[in-house]
C-alpha cells in the first residue's frame, strides 16, 4: 500500500499497468476484476504477504489473537479470494497457471528438521503459510478439470525487507529460479510445493 509499493516498479520497461489494491478488501478486488473483465491472464501470481509480530506476540505463551488473525487474513485468506475473483481471467488465458508464493516455514513435515525450523515460533507466520499451502493443494484438485495448474513456491530465504540482510539468497537468483519453475510447469505439476530451484518440498 502507498507510494512505496509503486517505487518498486520504477525503471521497468514494457507494457506495464499498475493498480494499487488492498487484497483484504473484497470491494477493491471486485473492482479490479470488473476493470479487466474479459481479458485473459496467463499467470496469476499471488505474492503479497506480511510476517506479523516478531516478538513474543507471535510465539506460544503470549499470542496476540488480533495480530494472528490479521496475518491469516493477508497470507491465507486474501490470496484465495483474489484467485476466486480473477479465476475467469485465468480461464481465458493461454497458460492457465495460478502461483502462490508461500514459504517452507509452512511445511509441517520439515518442522524441527532444518536449523532455522527447530523452534516453534513464529506461530503466526508459519501457521498462515501452512493454511495457504493446504488451500492451494485443495484448489489444485478443484481446478484440474479446467486444465488450470496450481503451483506453490518457496522463494528461498531472500534478502528483502521481510527476509532481512542476513538472508543468503539475492533477489535475482530467487526470481530467476521461480520464473523457470513457473514456465516449465504444466497441469501435470499442479498441486506441487517447490523450492525456487525446482526441488520438491514436503507439505
Amino acid at each position: 500500500r502507498g507510494r512505496r509499493g509503486f517505487d518498486l516498479w520504477e525503471g521497468l520497461a514494457g507494457d506495464i499497468v499498475i493498480r494499487e489494491v488492498d487484497i483484504t478488501d473484497d470491494d477493491q478486488i471486485k473492482a479490479l476484476a470488473a476493470e479487466f473483465r474479459g481479458e485473459g491472464l496467463d499467470v496469476l501470481l499471488n505474492n503479497a504477504a506480511i510476517h506479523g509480530p516478531r516478538d513474543q506476540r507471535g510465539t506460544f505463551g503470549a499470542l496476540d489473537v488480533a495480530a494472528w488473525l490479521n496475518v491469516f487474513r493477508v497470507n491465507a485468506i486474501a490470496p484465495m479470494k483474489v484467485t476466486e475473483t480473477l479465476l475467469p481471467n485465468v480461464k481465458a488465458g493461454g497458460q492457465k497457471k495460478i502461483v502462490f508464493i508461500s514459504s517452507r516455514a509452512g511445511s509441517i513435515a520439515e518442522r524441527g528438521l532444518l536449523p532455522y525450523h527447530q523452534n516453534g515460533g513464529p506461530y503466526t507466520y508459519r501457521s498462515s503459510k501452512a493454511a495457504l499451502n493446504a488451500a492451494a493443494k485443495s484448489l489444485a484438485f478443484d481446478l484440474a478439470p479446467a486444465g488450470i495448474s496450481v503451483i506453490t513456491l518457496h522463494p528461498g530465504w531472500v534478502r528483502t525487507e521481510m527476509g532481512g540482510v542476513e538472508a543468503g539468497l539475492d533477489q535475482e537468483t530467487s526470481v530467476t529460479g521461480m520464473r523457470q519453475v513457473i514456465s516449465q510447469s504444466s497441469v501435470a505439476d499442479s498441486g506441487v510445493f517447490r523450492n525456487y530451484d525446482g526441488s520438491n518440498i514436503p507439505w
